[in-house]
């Protein structure tokens, strides 16, 4: 009966979806959110699978997706080198791993989830106003720090 009531407990709590290609924001949430039912994914794929099954109150999302495959990115290395970077294909991976978190983001609302996100970078102010036009409720904390995240999560 206690565990069925513990359960119930946390499955009363907010579900945060933490997204990024590691486990530190993973383990930042945990450890320091602890209001939140901590989910995580490591890749675009994942992360829509998961929000659509089970839609998230928040989601708090990883910038760069640097240590990811090609395979694990959201976008087309190829056409990227192409349109953006004169066929320089290395210069286009480098891009879609810092943009990730911002393609995933898409995908999501794409994919009809609109929980609010929370990146923690320091956006210049133009930037932070472009995503919002695009993606609805975003916020963004330059340094990981607990109250600010926390902060940022209730007022998305």
């Amino acid at each position: 009966m206690w565990q069925g009531a513990m359960w119930h407990h946390r499955a009363a709590m907010p579900v945060l979806l933490v997204v990024e290609d590691g486990h530190e924001y993973e383990e930042f949430a945990r450890a320091f959110l602890q209001e939140w039912h901590v989910r995580a994914a490591h890749s675009a794929r994942e992360a829509v699978a998961l929000a659509t099954e089970h839609p998230p109150a928040a989601l708090l999302v990883d910038l760069r997706f640097e240590r990811s495959s090609p395979d694990d990115l959201i976008g087309d290395v190829v056409g990227t080198a192409r349109r953006r970077f004169a066929g320089d294909s290395a210069r286009a991976l480098r891009y879609l791993r810092e943009q990730q978190g911002t393609l995933v983001l898409g995908a999501l609302r794409e994919a009809g989830v609109d929980a609010p996100a929370v990146f923690v970078t320091d956006f210049a102010p133009h930037r932070l106003a472009n995503l919002r036009q695009l993606y609805g409720r975003v916020q963004a904390v330059p340094v990981f720090d607990a109250a600010a995240i926390r902060r940022a999560l209730e007022s998305a």
